[in-house]
């Protein structure tokens, strides 16, 4: 058995969580596809299945836009040459408009006192 391994998406785009899930788990499973220890065909058919169920629960189930950030991590090892997920965490980062136009408006009023910016 390989011992529990992590792997993180990092902050990605809903409409491109699918990629970068499939690519930061092919990259940490690399050395064992070429020990011809794993089959990255049977990986990434598990790999399919759980962004599908991703794309299930975010899009259909919750509405998240595409545009919002996500960053998933998921726990897994490798047993008799078997992929097996362990746990999974969706981490998601909204919009807070409100927040946004403050800070916003702060840095621009402490620019202005220094000018730094033009002022419109």
């Amino acid at each position: 058995m390989i011992k529990l391994s992590m792997v993180r998406t990092g902050p990605v785009r809903v409409s491109g969580y699918a990629i970068k899930l499939r690519r930061v788990v092919n990259a940490s499973l690399g050395p064992l596809y070429k020990e011809k220890k794993i089959d990255s065909k049977e990986v990434n058919a598990k790999i399919s299945e759980i962004n599908a169920a991703i794309y299930e629960v975010l899009i259909n189930k919750f509405e998240v836009p595409k545009e919002a950030i996500v960053n998933i991590t998921l726990e897994y090892d490798v047993e008799d040459g078997e992929f097996r997920v362990k746990d999974i965490k969706i981490e998601v980062y909204d919009l807070n408009e409100i927040l946004t136009k403050n800070t916003t408006n702060e840095v621009k009023k402490l620019l202005l006192k220094k000018k730094e910016i033009e002022n419109e």
